[in-house]
């Protein structure tokens, strides 16, 4: 026998196995959640671009530092584009320009002419793609801390990502996907109490959209679990207090910017959900028509959702998803535009989890159903008969 031959002991062996079988594992999923946030986030760009054209608030303007208040303080995305194409080379640039060209497939697209503005629109475009990818993982990971089914936890965020578009109806902006990141990691983050982290993250989650700290006070439940009533509610009202800060300095950063603060719809909305024109438009989304705004089909599947899978639900979920509508409800009539579902976007994290809980419970009732029934003990004049 050759001298160099290697022995494999079994141990071993099955050690490499299933090293091997978790990598590929890894793979399929990482695969899988790709092709899924390309289609959600195709469905996005397809439906809105980076709103491109607009001088209000479209990527162009953002990118420029000129776009109208409120929309000018999500500046994180745009300053890291400006960032990057400081530091790039034109080489890279002009290789970036060359391949990289969404408005062949998607019309709304105005990626720019010159090979620097096609590199910041290519920042700000798979940033915005990564940042959903991303959101996908993280939301796994929180519905495996709540024993929800392996598969429940692919299938749940995966409807979520592929119905997002349909929420992000009357507006939806490449930040949209960077708050979902957030919003999910700050609730993983509170779950295991990584408090530094978490302060951290609510900078820059602030940095991306102003009103982040609106996410923070649902932490509350999930904090509670691990820490005393006091020390969790300090936790929350300093981070509340960070998003503050941050926010207030964005404010003076874009004093002089055009527009408001705040855009005041309360009377408007009012008006528009007593009068039922929200519950039956229609807009296209995938390059279907679809449910537009607070679209009846819409709202009924919501509530389908939350009647059958609130009971089911812990406790803590139940809390957390109480205290976003406190917060979240109120200011959706008073600030957001009618119907603007995306606008929701403290209660997504929740959202999912109820969707998966309701998923396995689904999936135990069906095979429950169809369990083979023991079979019954013959009787012995059955078993006569059977002779016979």
């Amino acid at each position: 026998m050759p001298a160099d031959t290697v022995h494999l002991s079994p141990s071993n062996t099955a050690t490499a196995g299933r090293g091997m079988s978790r990598a590929a594992s890894a793979f399929l999923l990482f695969a899988f959640f790709w092709i899924v946030a390309a289609a959600a986030f195709s469905g996005f760009a397809g439906k809105w671009g980076l709103r491109d054209g607009d001088p209000r608030f479209g990527v162009a303007a953002m990118l420029e530092n000129a776009a109208h208040k409120p929309f000018v303080y999500r500046q994180l995305v745009p300053d890291l584009a400006r960032r990057l194409d400081a530091v790039a080379s034109e080489r890279l640039k002009e290789r970036v320009a060359k391949r990289f060209r969404p408005d062949e497939v998607f019309a709304k697209s105005q990626p720019g002419d010159t090979p620097g503005e096609r590199f910041r629109y290519a920042i700000v475009y798979y940033l915005s793609f990564l940042s959903l990818l991303g959101s996908l993982f993280v939301l796994r990971r929180i519905l495996l801390h709540f024993n929800v089914s392996p598969l429940a936890a692919i299938l749940a965020p995966t409807a979520f990502a592929l119905s997002f578009p349909y929420l992000q109806t009357v507006g939806g902006y490449f930040y949209d996907t960077v708050e979902l990141l957030f919003a999910s990691l700050a609730f993983l983050l509170a779950l295991r109490g990584r408090l530094l982290v978490l302060a951290a993250l609510v900078l820059v989650a602030t940095l991306n959209k102003e009103t982040f700290f609106f996410v923070l006070p649902a932490l509350y439940p999930l904090l509670r679990q691990r820490f005393t009533r006091r020390m969790a509610w300090c936790a929350v009202g300093l981070l509340v207090a960070l998003a503050g800060l941050m926010n207030v300095a964005l404010k003076f950063a874009y004093l002089d910017a055009v527009g408001g603060a705040l855009e005041f719809h309360l009377m408007t909305n009012i008006e528009a959900y007593f009068s039922g024109n929200p519950y039956f438009r229609v807009e296209t989304t995938y390059g279907l028509v679809g449910p537009s705004r607070a679209f009846v089909g819409t709202l009924v599947l919501l509530g389908i959702v939350l009647w059958r899978a609130w009971p089911l639900a812990p406790r803590l979920v139940r809390r957390h998803l109480a205290i976003c509508a406190i917060v979240n409800l109120p200011l959706f009539l008073a600030f957001c535009a009618t119907g603007e579902l995306r606008n929701l976007s403290t209660t997504f994290t929740g959202l999912v989890l109820l969707v998966a809980f309701l998923i396995d419970r689904e999936a135990s009732l069906r095979t429950g159903l169809r369990a083979p029934a023991p079979e019954a003990q013959a009787s012995p004049a059955l078993k006569e008969t059977r002779q016979a």
